[in-house]
């Protein structure tokens, strides 16, 4: 798209070339009008583009393309502008004063700037305006001061800017214009004898100020002086009264600390004998107590060795008699061994000679009665023969 642009741009500027070579007569061309090709305007400036005597778009920034002989463009600062006026006018009194000033303008309506000034050339269409703006103000600044005396025109600006700014404002809506602000710089009294004398007169009126002033400031300052003598009289009274109220406290204070010092010191004194007395009672409380624990051991080991002393007698009585036990136990063990004795010699004899005796037994029938001793006689006699090699064989025995 951007490409068949340029190309349609630039056979249409082949074409105008070629009709202008041709026919130099017919073609004019300004030097600040494009005819053909691409315009852009700063964001500073306003672009107006118009076709066959029409507006087609107006804005800041733009871009158009501008066609031969049907289109014209503009480009218009949108800035602000800034224009000095000097005006020289008699006031009511018939005494000139020169007034010197600026006013700030920028345009808000190009449509109507245009319509209003030719701006085939910006440059000179923004001088003339602000050459008109500059013969506007200084007409109304002549009209204000011709109306007012001296002392106004010299103190009433706030008055003189308003009426300026009303006569300015009708001439910028029909231009498109906006006045940000009209200021005026100096109002001067262009005789210098009447400038001085005015000074004179204001330099008397500012010493006879100066001077009652003066006069007035010695009364006060009397006055003051005399005010603060008596302050500073009350207040060294006061400072004396301080001092003495400050310098007894001082003393009652330091009193109290020496009594409170000295109750300090008397009470660590007594907490000490009392620590002293309470431990030399601790020490009594215990060596009475350690005597009277020496006194309960001893009554102790008395008791114990009376206890011994009656156990020993116990013991050694004991012993005696278990010396006598044993004595006699000893005797009957010995009687008894000799009992013992005799009696497994004759139980001995017994059986030794007990196999010839049975073996010399003629019997053919033994009744005993009882299997029991049956048995025992018949395992007694084979216990017998058995250790003599003597033959014990009963035929019978009966039971």
């Amino acid at each position: 798209m951007i490409h068949d642009y340029e190309v349609i741009v630039s056979a249409l500027s082949t074409l105008f070339n070629i009709i202008r070579d041709a026919y130099p007569e017919i073609v004019k061309e300004e030097d600040h009008v494009k005819r053909i090709g691409v315009v852009t305007a700063n964001p500073s400036q306003f672009l107006i583009h118009q076709r066959l005597g029409h507006t087609r778009f107006l804005g800041r920034g733009r871009a158009a393309l501008v066609m031969p002989w049907i289109d014209r463009y503009y480009l218009i600062p949108s800035g602000a502008q800034s224009v000095s006026f000097r005006a020289d006018q008699i006031t009511a009194e018939n005494q000139g004063v020169e007034v010197t000033g600026f006013a700030i303008w920028s345009i808000i309506d190009p449509e109507r700037a245009v319509q209003a000034v030719d701006f085939s050339a910006p440059d000179q269409a923004m001088e003339r305006i602000g050459a008109h703006l500059r013969e506007i103000v200084e007409s109304a600044i002549r009209h204000q001061v011709a109306n007012l005396a001296l002392e106004e025109s010299l103190r009433k600006r706030g008055s003189i800017i308003e009426r300026l700014k009303a006569e300015l404002a009708s001439v910028a809506s029909k231009w498109g214009l906006d006045i940000a602000t009209v200021e005026i710089k100096t109002v001067r009294i262009m005789s210098a004898q009447l400038f001085e004398n005015m000074q004179a007169r204001f330099r008397d009126a500012v010493r006879l100020e100066s001077e009652r002033s003066a006069m007035e400031t010695d009364e006060q300052v009397q006055s003051e002086q005399a005010v603060v003598r008596e302050e500073v009289a009350r207040r060294e009274t006061a400072f004396r009264e301080a001092e003495a109220t400050r310098t007894a406290t001082l003393r009652r204070n330091e009193l109290e600390r020496e009594t409170e010092t000295e109750r300090l010191r008397t009470e660590k004194r007594l907490r000490l004998e009392l620590n002293q007395l309470e431990t030399e009672l601790q020490l009594t409380q215990g060596r009475v107590s350690r005597r009277r624990q020496a006194l309960e051991a001893e009554k102790t080991l008395i008791e114990l060795d009376e206890a011994l002393e009656a156990r020993r007698f116990q013991l050694d009585r004991v012993r005696a008699e278990n010396r006598n036990a044993i004595a006699e136990a000893d005797d009957a063990i010995e009687r008894r061994r000799i009992e013992t004795t005799n009696t497994r010699d004759a139980g001995k004899l017994l059986l030794d000679n007990l196999p010839g005796l049975l073996a010399e037994m003629k019997i053919e029938h033994l009744n005993l009665g009882d299997p029991m001793m049956v048995a025992a006689i018949t395992r007694l006699a084979t216990s017998i023969a058995k250790p003599s090699g003597t033959a014990l064989t009963p035929t019978r025995i009966e039971q």
